[in-house]
């Protein structure tokens, strides 16, 4: 692969292997090299199950809404679950006992107008992002209000792609989202105010609650992936644009479909060391926070090209789970114009790009511990369920769980519990929580 990419400092990066030969002394750690295909140390993922909550008859306070809900452990083993339907967070002991509920609706301090954001530091505090009260609001161990700390100048619009609690400090790390100047254009024209720099999805920063306000600072800056945004609205376009033009503007960005783009995936270490990947090659590189690289795993396996015949059973594929979608719509009564939906989003589909190689790695999970989670890709390019690497807190690599079990965790905690969303044949969603074996912690 020799065509190459400005990567995020600067360094001349081959797609596929950003980054890693520019970085000159690092101690990097790699598994023996092989021609491309790695050979996995099987492990077997038969975990003891400690408790469950939820389900259909459950008690009021574990009828959890839909979807996978944020849920952060302590290092007391209590597990914390943000219900934003209820507008509250659910403590739970070891046990699957309740502790406490804490937050109501309302738009006083202590209560949630639209929470959509947990943390969980180790001590037993916890923060929710609120963005109906523009603010964030910590709690602590016995779930008393701490702080109301308002966004200030910097008001959130939109739901981060991923957020973690900085182990280090009253913070949180978080993951823009994608890039949408017309969106973009809305927030600032609503708020009368914001700020360019703050991070899209291919980078962190970092919004720290020590005071009133919340501040921002730079974290990460990912590779960014060589696209052609000619097609984007220019800066004079959107300054003379009316309301409803960059609403428009904003939608037709939002549809503009790239498939197989490798993702910027991440996690923070016990030690507030940041591990991610930025590319579609098995590269796992570890950096301190706002600071330089200083290691990288690896595993040979290499990313597939993208062939015609790729690009063609992925588009069937979204044609498909398309289909279905707007058939529930329509099995619901819903009052839209069907067929007419349908041919938009074929349309969509079947314009999209297609970034060169399928990316390896589909998620990138710290443990308690400070070993790593690295799920790679299931057999079919868009299937991102795959095998899941263990890497321990030493870095070395201990062996690979197969693709559907156990998956991936919601949340790790102390003593090897990690906890999962299961839902039953009515998706009536369910938390179980269960122990890992040592090696794999």
């Amino acid at each position: 692969m020799k065509d190459v990419s400005p990567g995020p400092h600067g360094d001349a990066r081959p797609r596929g292997l950003p980054g890693v030969a520019a970085f000159a002394g690092i101690a990097a750690w790699a598994v023996t090299a092989g021609p491309g295909v790695a050979q996995d140390r099987p492990l077997a993922a038969d975990f003891e199950e400690v408790y469950r909550v939820g389900g259909l008859d459950a008690p009021g306070w574990a009828q959890f809404g839909e979807g996978a809900l944020p849920i952060g452990f302590d290092a007391a083993g209590n597990l914390h679950v943000l219900d934003p339907d209820a507008s509250q967070v659910v403590v739970v002991d070891g046990r699957g006992e309740l502790v406490r509920t804490v937050g109501r609706k309302g738009e006083g301090p202590g209560e949630f107008i639209r929470p959509i954001e947990l943390g969980v530091w180790r001590d037993g505090r916890f923060v929710v992002m609120d963005p109906g009260h523009q603010a964030f609001q910590i709690f602590g161990p016995d779930g008393e209000l701490e702080r109301f700390v308002k966004t200030g100048r910097e008001p959130i619009f939109v739901r981060f792609l991923a957020t973690r609690v900085d182990p280090r400090e009253d913070a949180m790390i978080v993951q823009g989202p994608p890039p949408n100047p017309a969106r973009r254009a809305i927030a600032q024209s609503v708020a009368g105010t914001g700020s360019d720099n703050r991070a899209d999805d291919r980078g962190l920063e970092r919004l720290k609650l020590h005071g009133d306000v919340m501040a921002v600072e730079p974290v990460l800056r990912a590779w960014r992936i060589p696209r052609d945004d000619d097609d984007w609205p220019g800066p004079e376009e959107l300054r003379d644009a009316s309301p409803a033009d960059l609403a428009r503007m904003a939608s037709e960005i939002e549809g503009m479909r790239r498939y197989l783009d490798p993702d910027l995936l991440w996690d923070v270490l016990p030690d507030g060391t940041i591990a991610y990947s930025d590319s579609s090659a098995y590269v796992i590189r570890l950096a301190r926070p706002s600071g330089p690289v200083i290691d990288v795993l690896r595993r040979p396996l290499s990313p597939e090209p993208v062939t015609q015949r790729i690009r063609s059973a992925l588009i069937a594929e979204e044609i498909r789970i398309e289909r279905q979608y707007i058939a529930a719509i329509a099995a619901e009564g819903g009052q839209v114009p069907i067929q007419e939906m349908f041919n938009e989003s074929r349309r969509q589909i079947e314009n999209g790009g297609f970034f060169e190689e399928v990316p390896v790695v589909r998620n990138v999970r710290a443990t308690w511990e400070g070993g790593l989670w690295i799920r790679r890709r299931g057999a079919e390019p868009w299937n991102s369920e795959g095998p899941i690497d263990v890497f321990g807190p030493d870095r070395e690599y201990v062996g690979t769980f197969p693709a559907g079990a156990p998956g991936m965790p919601a949340a790790f905690g102390p003593d090897g519990l990690v906890a999962y969303w299961e839902a039953d044949e009515l998706d009536v969603p369910s938390l179980v929580v269960r122990r890992l074996p040592g090696e794999v912690r």
